[in-house]
This record gives C-alpha cells, sequence and structure tokens, in this order.
C-alpha cells in the first residue's frame, strides 16, 4: 500500500485516562512511567500491493484514532486501533471484510501543498467524521531532532511511529495485525487549528485539549505492508 502526506497529531495523556479505552489484556505503553500517547494519523492511501493480494489501484483518505499498548508477545510498542474513518465505502468494505478492522465510512479532503523544496507550507485536513472537523498545519522543520518526553529521536520514533504491530477489536475478540514499513523520518509541523469533535464523544479529550496537541510529525510518502489474515490475540 502507498501512503501520502501522513499527518501524525498527538497528545500525551495521563495513562489512567486512557485505559478505558483498551480492552483487558492490553496495558498502555507508558512514554515516561506515567503519561502514554492517543494520535490522530491521517493520510491519503492507495490500494496498490495492499494486503499482499491482487487490488485495483484505488486512492482514498484514511483517518485513524490510535494508541500505545505493550505487545503482550514480546514487550514492545504496539498500536491500538480505537477508530478508524475511510473516505471510500468500497475500501471501507474491503477493509472490513479481509481485516476486521473497526472501521466507518466519513468524508473529507486532503489537502497539502508544498514548496520547490518539497516543504509543506500548508496542510489541510478537512470533512465530517460524527461531527465537522478541521486540521490545519505547516511546517516547521524537514527532521525531528528530539522529542520530550523521550530520551531521543529513536525511542520516539519507535513508539509513534514504527510499530510493527497493531491491535483492534473484531469478529468478538482481539485481533493482531503484522506491518511492515521502513523506518520514518518525519518531518516536523505546527497546528494553526485542530478541531475534532469525535474525540470530545469518545470522551477522550475536551476541545481545549484537541486544539492543543503535543506534536504534529509529517511523512511525505511511506510503502506500507500489511499482512492477512489477523491473528487472534489470546487474552
Amino acid at each position: 500500500m502507498a501512503l501520502k502526506d501522513m499527518l501524525y497529531v498527538s497528545y500525551l495523556l495521563p495513562a489512567a485516562r486512557i485505559a478505558h479505552m483498551v480492552p483487558r489484556g492490553l496495558t498502555p505503553a507508558l512514554a515516561d512511567g506515567r503519561n502514554a500517547f492517543l494520535s490522530l494519523v491521517v493520510f491519503k492511501g492507495n490500494t496498490k500491493e495492499a494486503f499482499r493480494v491482487p487490488a485495483p489501484h484505488i486512492p482514498f483518505d484514511q483517518v485513524n484514532i490510535r494508541t500505545y499498548v505493550v505487545d503482550p508477545q514480546n514487550g514492545k510498542t504496539a498500536v491500538y486501533f480505537i477508530k478508524c474513518g475511510i473516505s471510500g465505502r468500497f475500501i471501507t468494505f474491503m477493509y472490513k471484510t479481509l481485516s476486521g478492522m473497526p472501521v466507518e465510512h466519513c468524508t473529507f479532503n486532503i489537502s497539502a501543498k508544498t514548496d520547490t523544496e518539497g516543504g509543506y507550507g500548508s496542510y489541510r485536513v478537512q470533512g465530517n467524521w460524527h461531527g465537522p472537523f478541521t486540521i490545519a498545519a505547516s511546517e516547521t522543520a524537514p527532521a525531528l531532532t528530539g522529542l520530550d518526553p523521550f530520551p531521543g529521536i529513536d525511542e520516539a520514533l519507535l513508539y509513534l511511529m514504527d510499530p510493527t504491530a497493531g491491535f483492534y477489536p473484531a469478529w468478538g475478540g482481539l485481533r493482531r495485525l503484522e506491518i511492515y514499513h521502513e523506518p520514518l523520518k518525519p518531518r516536523v509541523c505546527k497546528a494553526s487549528l485542530v478541531n475534532f469533535p469525535y474525540l470530545e464523544d469518545l470522551r477522550i479529550l475536551n476541545a481545549r485539549e484537541i486544539g492543543q496537541p503535543h506534536n504534529l510529525l509529517l511523512v511525505p510518502y511511506t510503502p506500507f505492508e500489511i499482512f492477512l489474515p489477523p491473528k487472534k490475540e489470546k487474552v
């Protein structure tokens, strides 16, 4: 699968506020001994080489609400998908059929404008998913040089961007999905506006907190592999 203009909007919260979103058998992955992250991940996708099965090349937009958990198999950081929204009805159906992921159809558009050197002068997402939402941002640095509360860049990326396993509820249980992509090299962005009321509906953040994310990281392009079928996780 080819992913473009992938924006991570992340919030650092007390782990206790996220724990109720995580099912039995999983625990939040702590970033600093007390807090954990929750992220919105927005990207343009294409079904090229999706799921390692033949598929037509169909573009779509996707937004994931996710947090981070301890992988019970190896103790590493993994992703837990809380909700996923996809712009195309066919792709939404295919996701549900092949993986059972908690995906919903929603409508939105991603507009990314770059300068002659590839810098993102403007990145804007606007649509409707359980209410109108908008994210507006721009690039402030071409590379990440540090990110609190992590001791180094490698630790930050292994936590936020490079886990190789994801969990989600499906088919009456907890499923484990293996993924692969090359280590990501994000650009740093700053938000001018984040309005995402679905996070309020899910009782995760209030409107003021939604508008003040901890960090925004952007990846221009990456090939992304999903290995199917998902495995049933014993909990």
